[in-house]
C-alpha cells in the first residue's frame, strides 16, 4: 500500500518572509544612523543651508530631507528587500557625483552599502527568525 505524506510549508515561508523584512529593516536603522554619524570625511568646511558649520568629519544631513526620505522597508520578492530614500538626490549622495556647472564632485558617501557591510544579515535573519510571530 502506498503513503503520500504532503508537507504544508506556508508557516516557514510566513516566518521567512518576516524575517526577511525585520533583516531589512535593521539595515535600514544602520543606514538612518550612519547618515546621521559624524564619519563621512570631506576637504574643508561648509556653511549648510540649515545654518550649521560643518568640518571635515561630518554627517551627511544638512535640511533633513534625505534622512526623511528614507522608506520603510517592503519584500519585492520572495528573497529580496528594498529601503528606497526618494530625495532627489539620494543617488548623488549615496553613489557620489560630478558637477560640471559648479566644477567639483561629491564624493560617494554610501550609507546603504556600509550598513550593509556592517549589519551580519544571517544572524540578524537567524534571530528574526527564531522570533515568535
Amino acid at each position: 500500500m502506498a503513503v503520500r505524506v504532503t508537507t504544508d510549508i506556508r508557516p516557514i515561508e510566513d516566518r521567512g518572509r518576516r524575517a526577511l523584512l525585520a533583516t531589512a529593516d535593521a539595515v535600514g536603522k544602520r543606514a538612518a544612523l550612519l547618515i546621521r554619524a559624524r564619519t563621512w570625511a570631506w576637504p574643508g568646511t561648509t556653511n549648510r543651508v540649515n545654518g550649521e558649520v560643518a568640518g571635515p568629519r561630518r554627517n551627511i544631513v544638512d535640511t533633513g530631507t534625505l534622512a526623511r526620505s528614507q522608506q520603510a522597508p517592503r519584500l519585492t520578492g520572495p528573497l529580496n528587500a528594498q529601503i528606497t530614500w526618494t530625495a532627489e538626490y539620494a543617488a548623488a549622495m549615496f553613489l557620489g557625483a560630478v558637477f560640471r556647472k559648479r566644477r567639483y564632485s561629491l564624493p560617494a558617501r554610501n550609507a546603504p552599502a556600509q550598513a550593509l557591510r556592517n549589519v551580519n544579515l544571517a544572524q540578524e535573519f537567524a534571530r528574526a527568525y527564531r522570533q515568535d510571530p
